[in-house]
């Protein structure tokens, strides 16, 4: 779906420019890179750097990515975000909650509080949209360089082959100018579920892949039918999904999401008239709403068996994938970087 322009929150963070490494005689050499920009990749480039650690991040885009994806962040990864530095204008942009309702068809089956003492600095969750989570972590790298902190970023900065020695990896990296190569005392592999990485080094994803799908819709709508809470549907007696969550976000924006099997054709899933079709049939003919993004996931529970090999260490999706339910993705990365 075309996203809209609040969503796209200056996607090209950094752009791609002509690097030293890419015009020097032989390869050089750096203490730590990391592969991927993601949420991950830029935590763990900013706890290194604000320590003085010299670190380089290699990522083949140009800035944050696009949709909302992942947008429940736990108490955990604030605190996180505080330590960087970057924890205020999170919260002051995120939607708080600690509330959870959970119904079988139109009937309230249980409810829960994940935060009902008061003395916490920070809220159980916030929800917010990932590009808004990256953007503030970018930003905060930004404010580290200007203050000395030794870290950089690469846009358009491709990982095309990977050789692992006893005390360094060599990388070959693709550009728009052509290939260079450069060498790293440790690499950190950021570089999400797919991770060409974990590919090019043959190591094994070991676990289950769920065979049903999920149709996400970010929808906008001004409607007080729904409170600041999670709620969650199971067989809902509108019949637009065999399960239903909804989640209240920034900028007006709720997420919808349908289970709606396996055996279904993605592409039509897709097309916004079937969207509005489960849309309408949850929301009611009443409710006047914008659709903003759509997209359909399938969820894997998979490892790797050890998440260090020799001076390569995998973080985030790229080393461990969970259920989705939970909000476990983002956060358990986030707690790697920490580690």
């Amino acid at each position: 779906m075309p996203l809209d322009d609040r969503y796209r929150l200056a996607f090209r963070l950094y752009p791609y420019a002509r690097s030293a490494d890419q015009d020097a005689a032989a390869p050089v050499r750096h203490p730590v890179v990391v592969v991927g920009g993601g949420p991950i990749g830029i935590a763990t480039a900013l706890d290194l750097g604000l320590q003085g650690i010299p670190v380089l991040v290699l990522d083949d885009h140009e800035g944050i990515g696009q949709g909302s994806r992942a947008i429940c962040f736990a108490k955990r990864s604030l605190e996180i975000a505080h330590r960087y530095g970057c924890a205020g204008p999170m919260l002051d942009k995120g939607v708080v909650w600690n509330l959870g309702k959970v119904f079988y068809q139109d009937r309230k089956i249980y409810d829960f509080n994940l935060l009902p003492e008061e003395g916490h600095r920070f809220p159980a969750f916030i929800n917010l949209q990932q590009p808004y989570f990256e953007k503030f972590l970018v930003e905060r790298v930004r404010e580290a360089q200007a203050d000395g902190a030794p870290i950089e970023i690469r846009g358009k900065n491709r990982v095309e082959a990977v050789e692992v020695r006893g005390d360094h990896t060599i990388l070959t990296v693709a550009t728009p100018e052509g290939d260079y190569r450069i060498l790293a005392d440790w690499l950190i592999a950021c570089d999400g579920a797919g991770s060409p990485l974990r590919s090019m080094m043959g190591l094994n994803f070991e676990g289950r892949v769920f065979k049903d799908s999920f149709l996400i819709a970010d929808i906008r709508m001004l409607s007080e039918s729904f409170p600041t809470e999670r709620w969650f549907w199971f067989e809902p007696s509108h019949k637009a999904g065999a399960s239903t969550l909804l989640h209240k976000q920034p900028d007006d924006v709720w997420r919808v999401d349908f289970q709606i099997g396996w055996d279904v054709d993605r592409a039509e899933e897709l097309k916004e008239e079937n969207v509005r079709r489960r849309l309408d049939a949850m929301l009611g003919p009443d409710v006047e709403y914008e659709l903003v993004w759509s997209s359909i996931y399938t969820f894997q529970c998979r490892r790797m068996k050890a998440f260090r090999h020799g001076r390569v260490i995998f973080a985030g999706d790229a080393a461990h994938q969970v259920s989705p339910f939970g909000a476990r993705g983002a956060n358990s990365g986030m707690q790697d970087a920490d580690n």
